[in-house]
């Protein structure tokens, strides 16, 4: 007799029957009959996927039919039985989900598989130019195959493994290097520049390990002295970082040579460059190029110094949470915990929108002077994607949230990594009693998010 369970979904999935059909009564199914499990195919089109290309997160729909639930195999690793699912999803690409049909008899033998896009690799911080743009050059240019040179040691061993899909080149680095120029890949084209014009440039980098130091060269190919760029870029694990230059003084160069070296590589490293884009700067593609914020880093107080105007800070804690577009509220607020100096809220159900996962620490005795300039600063770590959280010090009295010093509103915060949102030589205000705000909205359920080392400190060059 077939197994009802797969095994390698069986404990789960024998979990999830147990959740999804406790409250059905034995009238309305009886006793399990293998013969009664679902015919997958006849769910094809219960299973629908709403794609926010705005916010990137992916909606999933099973539209109900009675007796029977979804088990969602998201990205082969996540599993829901709810009717609708969703999923944030910061980079770029195409993604699949798996869809099995439960009853009380068992589990449909089959699956419905469906697949759909994410046009854009949301970033921390400004995510280049538009890759689709008619002005990208890069994307009209014919690109030669990558040549390598990879030499651990300075020893020159096999050329590393890449693939090339959709623009997107992924390199495989087995060996560890210890030096710059190590490990080289370069891509010539049929790109020429003029000196009489000039040109913006974006690429987007990815390395699985931290990496403190890849360098990005765009060159003549007949001499390594005449370039556009040759910087080095640290990468954090697993988070894409946009490499950027806006208003390039062009140069005579015919077939210009893009070079990526990944020299320091940690063993079992892969990078992926993506969305390279070089366009004449004459050409406007819509893009709003940040202002560049050269103000120089204070002196920072340790965070229990006595200068740390948070040290000691006396308060209550204030909560909105909600969700949809009706913003109903949570019957229960996040759950919060204090360790020292880190905060930990519990974030159990999931919001939609900003301003839908408010903690906000009300104090009795942090007060601020429109005479002064204050520092801020204040590490951020989930174990979820956080599309947007912004981070407000504002008075908790009079003017309210219309007084305020910092106001970082929908920073990014990647799953697992911690993420700095600071604000420095901000004008004071007269607040006699300051509230510190942390929005989440945006959330996915079962979000862990810590709040540590917060410094706010009179401005210190």
């Amino acid at each position: 007799m077939k197994k009802i369970f797969y095994s390698l979904e069986g404990v789960m999935l024998a979990a999830a029957m147990a959740w999804g059909f406790s409250a059905c009564s034995p009238e309305e199914f009886g006793s399990p009959k293998e013969a009664g499990i679902p015919v997958v195919s006849d769910y094809e089109e219960a299973v629908r996927i709403e794609v926010d290309q705005e916010t990137n997160y992916a909606h999933f729909h099973f539209d109900s039919k009675p007796g029977v639930m979804p088990v969602w195999i998201i990205d082969g690793k996540s599993y829901s039985t709810d009717f609708s699912v969703s999923k944030y999803y910061r980079k770029a690409g195409d993604y699949n989900v798996e869809v099995k049909v439960a009853n009380a008899n068992g589990v449909s033998d089959g699956s419905v598989y469906k697949t759909f896009h994410i046009d854009k690799t949301k970033m921390t911080g400004f995510g280049g130019f538009v890759y689709e743009s008619e002005f990208n050059m890069w994307t009209k240019a014919t690109v030669a195959a990558p040549a390598f040179w990879y030499a651990p040691g300075w020893n020159q061993i096999a050329d590393p493994a890449y693939s090339l899909a959709d623009g997107t080149y992924v390199v495989t680095l087995p060996a560890k290097t210890t030096d710059q120029w190590q490990a080289q890949m370069s891509m010539t084209t049929d790109i020429n520049t003029a000196a009489d014009k000039h040109y913006d440039f974006s690429v987007i980098l990815t390395s699985t390990t931290d990496h403190p130091h890849v360098m990005v060269k765009l060159v003549d190919p007949g001499d390594d002295n005449i370039f556009y760029c040759a910087e080095t870029v640290a990468l954090t694990a697993n988070e894409p970082l946009c490499f950027w230059k806006s208003d390039m003084e062009g140069l005579d160069i015919t077939n210009l040579k893009f070079v990526f070296d990944f020299g320091g590589n940690a063993e079992n490293t892969e990078i992926t460059i993506e969305n390279i884009v070089l366009k004449d700067h004459a050409n406007d593609d819509g893009t709003v190029v940040p202002e560049v914020d050269d103000t120089p880093e204070p002196v920072w107080v340790d965070v229990n110094s006595d200068d740390n105007l948070w040290k000691g800070a006396q308060y209550e804690m204030a909560y909105f949470y909600a969700h949809g577009e009706d913003w109903q509220t949570y019957p229960e607020n996040p759950g919060m915990r204090v360790e020292g100096t880190k905060y930990t809220f519990t974030l159990p159900n999931e919001s939609n929108l900003p301003w839908q996962a408010q903690c906000t620490f009300v104090t009795t005795n942090v007060t601020t002077s429109a005479a002064e300039e204050y520092d801020f600063k204040v590490t951020i770590t989930s174990t979820t994607d956080l599309p947007g959280v912004t981070v407000k010090l504002c008075s908790a009295g009079e003017g309210g949230d219309d007084i305020f010093i910092v106001n970082n509103e929908k920073v990014p915060v990647p799953a697992d990594t911690p993420t700095v949102i600071k604000g420095i030589k901000k004008a004071g205000q007269d607040i006699a009693a300051a509230k510190l705000v942390f929005d989440f909205g945006g959330n996915p359920a079962n979000t862990e998010v810590s709040v540590e080392n917060i410094i706010l400190q009179k401005h210190k060059d």
